[in-house]
C-alpha cells in the first residue's frame, strides 16, 4: 500500500483532532486551567485546517486552500495565547489573530496571493519560536516544559524548511506536494507535535498543580511564612550545615502579647491583622538565609545560621521596636500590640534544633513572666531582661 500526502493530511487532521478532544476533555476536568482549554480549542483549528488545505489541493477549490492558509496560522497564535496564560503573561487578541489576519489580507490581494501559502508558514513558524521562547523564560523546576520547549522549536524548524520548500519552487502552488519533497516533512512532524505536546502541556499541568499542592501545605495560608512542619525542615537543614561549617546557630521564639485579648476585644479581624504586621516586619528584619516561620497560633519562630547570640538580640529587639510602632493602631482601634522572644544559641556540635527550641521557648516564657515586650536571653539571669520600648 502507497502512502500519499492526503492519506497523510487525513491522518495529521485526526490526530489533532483526538489531541484537542483529550485536552478539552482534560479542561472540563479542571476549569482553572484555560491554557488546556485553549491548547485544545487550537488543535481543532488545525485539523480542521489541515483537512481544508488537502480539500483545496484535491479539489483544486482555491477557497479550501486559503481557509487552510488561515487557519494554520491562528491555531499556532492560540497555541502562543496558551503558553503565555501558563507563564501568568498577557496576550493580546491582537497579536493572536495578526497572522492570520495577514494571511487572509494576502489571499484576498492579486498581487500576494502567490505568497499568501508561504506567509502562512513563516506566521506558523514565528509564533511555535516565540511560544518555545515564552516556556523557556518561565524558569520553573518543572520537566515537561523541556519536552515543550524542543517540540515547539522542531515544529518552527519545520515549517521553515516548509517555507524554504515552497519559495525555492520544489513545491508547486495548488499541486498536492510529492512524498519525497522536503514540503512532505511537515505532515509527518505535525503529527508529532500534535500528540507530543498534548501529552506534555498535561504533564505539565500535572506537575504544576503537585507544586502548588507541595507548597501550600508548607505555608501558612494566613501570614505566607513557612508553617511549622516545614521550618522544623529547613531548620534542621540548617543547622546540619552550620555543624559541618563549625559555625553558631542562634534561635528565637516570639510570641505576641495577651493576643487573646486582642482578638476578644476587636475581633479576629483585627487580631489576624496583628500577626500579618508581626511577619511583615519580621521578614523584613531577616536575612535571606535566615528561616522564619509560624510554630502555631501566635508563636512563631526563627533559626540564624552563623549568628552570635549578640546578634540575634539586636535583631529581636529591633523586631519588637518596630512591632510596637507599627501596631499602636489597627484597624482604627488602640490596641498597643507588643511581642516578648526568648533567644538560645548552639554551643556545641551536639546542640539539636530541637534542644535550642526548648532552650528559647523557656527564654520567652521568663520574659513572658517578666512583663510584656521583652527579649531575654537562654541563661540570663531574669534582672537582665531587655525591656524593648514602652508605648505612650
Amino acid at each position: 500500500m502507497q502512502l500519499d500526502l492526503p492519506t497523510l493530511m487525513v491522518m495529521q487532521s485526526f490526530a489533532l483532532a483526538c489531541a484537542g478532544a483529550v485536552l478539552l476533555f482534560a479542561w472540563l476536568q479542571n476549569r482553572i486551567v484555560s491554557a488546556l482549554a485553549l491548547w485544545g480549542f487550537a488543535d481543532v483549528i488545525a485539523a480542521a485546517g489541515i483537512l481544508s488545505l488537502m480539500l483545496g489541493f484535491t479539489l483544486h477549490q482555491q477557497a479550501w486552500s486559503a481557509l487552510g492558509g488561515i487557519l494554520l496560522p491562528l491555531q499556532a497564535g492560540v497555541i502562543w495565547k496558551a503558553a503565555r496564560i501558563i507563564d501568568s503573561k498577557p496576550a493580546p487578541l491582537v497579536l493572536v489573530v495578526l497572522g492570520a489576519a495577514v494571511v487572509g489580507l494576502a489571499g484576498v490581494v492579486p498581487d500576494l496571493r502567490s505568497i499568501a501559502g508561504s506567509l502562512s508558514l513563516i506566521a506558523g513558524a514565528a509564533y511555535s519560536a516565540v511560544t518555545a521562547t515564552t516556556l523557556w523564560s518561565r524558569k520553573e523546576p518543572l520537566a515537561a516544559r523541556w519536552p515543550l520547549i524542543g517540540l515547539s522549536s522542531l515544529h518552527a524548524a519545520a515549517l521553515l524548511i516548509g517555507t524554504y520548500s515552497t519559495i525555492s519552487g520544489s513545491t508547486a502552488q495548488d499541486v498536492v506536494p510529492a512524498i519525497t519533497s522536503l514540503f512532505g516533512f511537515i505532515y509527518f512532524e505535525s503529527i508529532i507535535f500534535a500528540l507530543g505536546t498534548s501529552v506534555f502541556i498535561l504533564a505539565l499541568v500535572k506537575e504544576r498543580n503537585e507544586a502548588v499542592g507541595m507548597k501550600a501545605a508548607r505555608i501558612d495560608p494566613l501570614t505566607g511564612i513557612l508553617n511549622r512542619g516545614a521550618f522544623m525542615e529547613r531548620a534542621e537543614r540548617v543547622m546540619e550545615r552550620c555543624r559541618r561549617n563549625g559555625s553558631p546557630v542562634s534561635v528565637m521564639m516570639f510570641d505576641l502579647d495577651r493576643f487573646k485579648s486582642i482578638n476578644d476585644a476587636h475581633g479576629h479581624g483585627a487580631g489576624d491583622t496583628v500577626i500579618r504586621t508581626f511577619c511583615e516586619i519580621s521578614a523584613a528584619a531577616l536575612r535571606p538565609s535566615d528561616v522564619f516561620g509560624r510554630m502555631g497560633g501566635e508563636e512563631f519562630a526563627v533559626a540564624l545560621p552563623g549568628s552570635s547570640i549578640e546578634a540575634a538580640q539586636v535583631r529581636a529587639e529591633r523586631i519588637c521596636l518596630s512591632f510596637a510602632a507599627s501596631c499602636r493602631f489597627v484597624s482604627g482601634y488602640r490596641v498597643d500590640a507588643t511581642v516578648c522572644c526568648g533567644i538560645s544559641v548552639s554551643l556545641n556540635a551536639q546542640e539539636t534544633l530541637v534542644s535550642l527550641l526548648e532552650e528559647a521557648d523557656t527564654a520567652l516564657y521568663r520574659a513572658k513572666t517578666g512583663g510584656r515586650n521583652r527579649v531575654m536571653r537562654a541563661g540570663q539571669p531574669a534582672q537582665f531582661t531587655s525591656n524593648v520600648i514602652r508605648v505612650a
